[in-house]
Parts: structure tokens; sequence; C-alpha cells
């Protein structure tokens, strides 16, 4: 297979090549949204074209977010991912701050893991992302986000075709953990229980992930540079950075309702496709 020049600068950004038919309906429906969103932004009680355009690109960033997370999280089911697409896209027309920076950190730390391009993690990729995880854990104040990026880090340091060097920075992760702890004296023992109607969807929607996740037994999807079968131990692994992702802010709903809308977006989407097939199933049965 021919390597994409952006390949040559790093192993985690993945090109949208329309020749690949889901690449092109996401590149219709991205100006669509940045369209919805700037729309949302004249009707709403904040005025001003600035606003409309920033409400424009939140939207689409939101709805691209998701839908690249969506295919990391199960890259067998290009379907649920346009439905955690739809779903990120409502949700940044119903929230101010929809936690974009937490939902594009664990998209790349799902990519460092599942190694989708084929490619292992180059050292800039490690430094940026190990940079924007530090980043999360202070701006969401969300200390146990390091400690998901530390695992992330951990797994591609151990998983099928180990990258030893990830080790530090799972330590500079974890490390970034423990001095905000330190520093603001957060009570990490405390349990939080869902209050709200949305954290108890957030909960039930993980639930049903993690059912998949143990379910899984094999993977089709293929790299994008070497066109091998991705390991499905590297594709669970990426599932449980989502997923921990999701749970460790479910506290503080907003930094994580994107990551929440992603993977409710994937079990509707795994919940219409099997109820279709058992349709099909019955219909040709007749």
């Amino acid at each position: 297979m021919t390597e994409h020049a952006l390949y040559r600068y790093t192993s985690i950004g993945r090109p949208l090549e329309p020749a690949v038919p889901s690449n092109k309906a996401v590149l219709i429906l991205l100006p669509l949204a940045f369209i919805g969103g700037a729309a949302a932004g004249f009707a709403g009680l904040e005025q001003g074209a600035l606003n409309a355009l920033r409400l424009g690109g939140i939207s689409l960033l939101a709805a691209f977010g998701c839908w690249a997370l969506g295919r990391e999280l199960l890259p067998d089911d290009p379907i649920a991912a346009f439905v955690a697409m739809a779903l990120g896209f409502l949700v940044s027309l119903a929230s101010d701050a929809p936690g974009l920076l937490t939902l594009f950190t664990t998209l790349f730390l799902a990519r460092i893991v599942n190694r989708t391009t084929g490619l292992k993690a180059r050292v800039p990729d490690s430094l940026m992302v190990t940079g924007l995880v530090i980043w999360t854990v202070y701006a969401t104040a969300s200390p146990w986000f390091g400690a998901v990026g530390a695992l992330a880090f951990l797994l591609d340091a151990s998983l099928r075709r180990p990258l030893k060097r990830q080790l530090l920075y799972a330590l500079l992760c974890a490390g970034s953990m423990v001095v905000y702890i330190v520093d603001y004296d957060v009570n990490w023992l405390t349990v939080i229980t869902p209050g709200s109607l949305i954290q108890w969807l957030g909960v039930f929607a993980l639930v049903l992930f993690s059912l998949n996740l143990v379910l899984m037994r094999k993977v089709h999807s293929r790299d994008d540079v070497h066109g091998e079968r991705l390991p499905v131990e590297r594709v669970k692994g990426a599932m449980v950075i989502g997923l921990l992702a999701a749970l460790q802010g479910l506290d503080t709903m907003p930094d994580v309702v994107l990551l929440v809308a992603t993977i409710g977006g994937l079990c509707l989407g795994i919940a219409f496709r099997r109820a279709f097939r058992s349709s099909a199933k019955g219909l040709r049965a007749a």
C-alpha cells in the first residue's frame, strides 16, 4: 500500500481520503455541521457574527471528533461512527463547553494504543500527546485523566510490537496526576455517584460498551499503511482508554459529554445494526 505523505511527519494523524466512501460522506457532512452550528448561533439569544462562527466551529470539531473517535473505538463498524457523529453535533448545540480538549486528547491516546495507521508513535507524537494529557488534567481539574494517559502509554509499551520508550511518557502522565493531587489537596478516594439523568444515561452507555468490549473476539479492519489486520488486543486497549476517559469525568459531565455521546452513539449503532440483521434473517427465512 502507498504511504501517505502525512505519515512522514506523524503516526497518529489520519488523512481523510475522498476515495474512501465514508470519508467522502464526512467531508460533505462537516460543512453542514458548521452551517448548522452557525445558524443556531444566529438564532440563539447571543447575537453577533463572531459568536455564530465560533459555534459553527465548535459544532464542526465536535462532529468530526466524535466520528473519528468512533472509528478508533469500533473500527469494524463505520455506520455506528456516524451515529456518534450525529449525537456529538446535537450535544455541541446544547452545550457551551462540550469538552473538545478531552475528546481530541482521548482520540490521540486511542490511536497510540490501537495503531490504526499501522505505525508506532514517533517521539514528537508522544511528546505532543503527553502535553495534551497534562493540559487536560489542569484545564478540566481531572487528575484521573493523567492515569488514563499513563495507561495508554503503558499499553503501547506492553502489547504486541511494544514500544518501550512509551514507559517514560506513562511516568510523566502519572506524575501530572500526583502533582495535581498534591498541589490542590484532592480527596481522590471520594466515590462519586450519578446525580442526574444524563449521568445515569452515561453510565448505562458505558456498561453496554463494556459488554461489547468483552464479547469482541476479532477485528477485520486493516491498518492504513501495511494493510494488516488490527490486533484485537490493541483495539480492546483503545476501547478501555475511551471508557476510562469518559468514566473519570462523569462527575464533571460537560468535560466528557462528547466522549459519552460518542460511546452512546456507538451503542445505538450496534443495536440498530443487530436489529436490522435479525429482521433480515427473518425475512429470508419467511
